[in-house]
């Protein structure tokens, strides 16, 4: 009798467990579509995002995107990981997201560390997502707008006392925001030698570099590049033409005292000890890393039914929180006080500028009085400054 008894109650046990409600095991997996695969701000993202989910019940997945942002590549990648457990994606990529998002209609979809031209262009190649009741909008990588962005590049010349400059883009098929940004740039110049004792001369158009390092064959042998005091780079600069400044200097075929201007990070040791005030990169713009707040909490609130009362729904393109690094002081906080210097999940998220109970009463699931506004202002409020302590 006992045995029949335990049995019954082992029945009954199993019976319960199967119909418990999902949520009591978990809320289910959230994709992260990557366009990095390695990395200080790769391995940060991983970690901050392991945390978040795991404080918020959800389990978290990294995709690798199509290293060319293919949309048939992207689409393959993320069919391969999709399970039926699968709640959400946060996306660095925009390629095919379109057709991701007509695969899987129910999926909740945000985007992050891009620009989204191919969604939020006109005639862009997904920008049907924009239709999408589940596409929650996007908090790109630094300054959305290329003119900003160009503006700020041009300020920093004008206060560096920089008089022979000469600049540097990705293709505007690929990267049409560092088009804009170069026009902008020189507008900015235009306008400043108006009333300059000292004009700033732009040498030449940009250079475009179709994803291929600064050619030193022909570069510093073109007219007036061969005495330059800088170079602005709008594209991957610290990859795409430092490496080829290093070896311009040691050949003796540039100005040896010229320098950097460009965005990215990238935590190299030997590159981080050449950038500072009197170094070869002396000033780098990038997103700041714990902006990746912003898609985890739009991701959850839409996911849990919990969205923002104020949020307007017109799927925002954001400028994330800016890092602007242009002082050796704050290249050496970065390297030495914040994640970009760790080297172990524990450290990376002990040195983030924000836990989770600093960030926690921003999400809308856990604070029902939490406003996408104030989301949206804490996440572009994260400086470099909060390294320098």
């Amino acid at each position: 009798m006992k045995k029949l008894i335990a049995i019954v109650l082992t029945f009954i046990m199993l019976l319960g467990i199967a119909a418990m409600p999902a949520s009591a095991e978990g809320k289910g997996k959230i994709l992260y579509l990557s366009n990095l695969n390695s990395g200080a701000q790769y391995e940060f993202y991983v970690s901050y995002l392991n945390m978040m989910a795991k404080e918020l019940g959800y389990t978290v997945e990294i995709v690798y995107a199509d290293g060319y942002n293919d949309p048939a590549g992207n689409l393959k990648n993320v069919k391969n990981a999709y399970t039926s457990d699968v709640v959400g994606l946060i996306a660095t990529q925009d390629g095919g997201l379109i057709n991701i998002m007509e695969e899987y209609p129910d999926l909740w979809v945000v985007g992050f560390f891009s620009d989204f031209d191919a969604v939020y262009q006109p005639g862009g190649t997904s920008a049907g997502v924009l239709d999408k009741d589940h596409f929650l909008g996007l908090m790109g990588d630094n300054f959305i707008s290329g003119t900003a962005l160009g503006e700020a590049y041009a300020q920093e010349v004008i206060d560096r006392g920089f008089k022979k400059v000469a600049t540097c883009v990705f293709p505007a098929y690929a990267y049409p925001k560092h088009t804009v940004a170069d026009a902008g740039f020189r507008a900015y110049i235009a306008k400043y030698n108006e009333t300059a004792a000292e004009p700033i001369e732009i040498v030449g158009d940009a250079t475009v570099l179709n994803f291929s390092p600064l050619d030193n064959n022909t570069y510093w042998f073109e007219d007036g590049h061969d005495d330059l005091d800088c170079i602005v780079g709008f594209c991957a600069g610290t990859t795409f033409i430092y490496p080829s400044v290093l070896e311009a200097k040691a050949m003796g075929i540039c100005n040896d005292a010229m320098q950097i201007i460009t965005g990215g990070f990238d935590n190299d040791p030997d590159l981080m000890a050449d950038c500072g005030d009197d170094k070869n990169i002396i000033r780098l713009t990038t997103a700041a890393f714990e902006s990746i707040i912003w898609p985890m909490a739009m991701i959850d609130a839409a996911i849990s039914g919990n969205m923002y009362k104020d949020y307007p729904g017109n799927k925002d393109q954001l400028d994330s929180g800016i890092m602007v690094i242009n002082s050796t002081e704050k290249f050496e906080a970065v390297v030495n006080n914040s994640p970009m210097g760790a080297t172990n999940d524990a450290d990376r998220l002990g040195k983030a500028q924000a836990s989770w109970d600093d960030m926690k009463d921003y999400f809308a699931s856990v604070n029902p009085d939490a406003t996408y506004q104030a989301l949206t202002e804490y996440c572009q409020s994260f400086t470099v400054e909060g390294y320098m302590k």
